[in-house]
């Protein structure tokens, strides 16, 4: 009897030691009130920012906002447009100055100053400074055409902001025109994406898409989408740009030019000297047969008559000599009198790119009728 009592209060402690657990774990399975709402702001920034970069990946245009400081030290906001199929016109914030940017027929042409050029090591500085130049993307920080993509960008910043502490509680500012935006730190930069719906990325660190971006091109780049109207007006602009190229510099074709004979006549009692200069040129690249524009100079001086120079222009086939003459008359004191007479000769070479307006222009046409423009 003893015994058969011990076992029945064993098993009635084990039962009241189960039933005991059972308690116990119902109480930690719960979630606050608070808790709950901090996960719920946590799911709804998710959302927001997944429905954001959606909408910049189906984006037919986007145009990128930044500002600098102008010459008078006052902001100044550049504008730089692009599709979804990399046809761009604008400027962006390179180091703080503006640097033109057109893209069209997957052909890139920039505008920038002589101080640029020599800064990516161009001998031709002064001379692609006058006006645009063709070129690929070593000649700018980014890719600008692939990083700014509005495909392109979104899958990167989705990337970007995928490694985000899930934890971290949502932070909303606003904007200045009053728009309450989630901002979302990464590490890299902080993603803007408008708190209501319809959600869109409004501006982002551009670090966040290219590392060398965020030194260059400045702390934030603002997001609006192109359609309808300013799609069209995009295109508008863009037709414009293209017929202003001319005929840019050729940044991606290498020109040597040499001086490799020269004869200078001068007339007796007329003052009037010749040169005529034999002019080399060796093209490295991909010129593809289109033609050096050489530029001769020959600096003149005589003795008691001072100085004088000349120019002289010609189009020449690459890798060919080409003979080229100028002339100066100098005042002579006394006709009856010598004068010994010295010729100094000089040239340069430039390789400039014949564009196609028209045929551009019906590209552009095709390829915004499939965007909408």
């Amino acid at each position: 009897m003893p015994v058969r009592r011990s076992r029945i209060g064993a098993v009635a402690a084990l039962c009241c030691l189960v039933a005991g657990c059972d308690v116990a774990i119902d109480g930690a399975a719960g979630i606050s009130p608070a808790e709950q709402q901090r996960v719920d702001r946590r799911a709804e920034q998710r959302g927001a920012v997944e429905s954001a970069l959606k909408a910049l990946e189906q984006a037919p245009a986007v145009v990128y906002k930044s500002t600098i400081k102008d010459a008078s030290g006052q902001p100044a906001e550049l504008q730089f447009r692009i599709t979804r199929n990399g046809s761009a016109h604008g400027a962006l914030p390179v180091d703080g100055k503006a640097v033109q940017v057109i893209s069209a027929d997957k052909q890139l042409y920039v505008s920038a100053t002589p101080e640029y050029w020599k800064a990516h090591g161009l001998g031709n500085s002064d001379l692609y400074g006058t006006g645009w130049v063709r070129t690929d993307s070593s000649d700018l920080p980014v890719n600008v055409v692939e990083v700014l993509n509005p495909r392109k960008t979104a899958s990167t910043l989705r990337t970007a902001v995928a490694g985000m502490d899930p934890l971290t509680d949502p932070v909303r500012s606003k904007l200045p025109d009053g728009t309450e935006v989630y901002d979302v730190e990464s590490g890299l930069g902080v993603l803007r994406v408008t708190a209501a719906a319809p959600h869109r990325v409004v501006g982002f660190a551009p670090s966040l898409v290219a590392a060398a971006a965020g030194k260059t091109l400045g702390a934030e780049m603002r997001v609006e989408p192109l359609t309808g109207d300013a799609l069209k007006k995009l295109q508008t602009e863009l037709d414009g740009a293209v017929g202003g190229i001319g005929q840019p510099f050729d940044a991606l074709t290498q020109v040597n030019v040499s001086v490799v004979n020269d004869k200078l006549d001068c007339a007796d009692f007329v003052g009037t000297c010749r040169a005529t200069i034999d002019v080399a040129n060796t093209v490295l690249g991909g010129a593809s047969g289109t033609p050096v524009h050489l530029t001769l100079t020959v600096d003149f001086t005589a003795q008691s008559l001072g100085a004088q120079s000349c120019t002289a222009a010609a189009d020449a086939a690459p890798d060919t000599t080409t003979s080229m003459t100028c002339e100066v008359k100098f005042k002579l004191p006394n006709r009856n009198a010598s004068y010994q007479v010295q010729a100094k000769p000089s040239a340069r070479g430039e390789v400039r790119v014949p564009v196609d307006v028209n045929g551009v222009r019906e590209k552009l046409k095709a390829e915004f009728a499939t965007l909408g423009g």
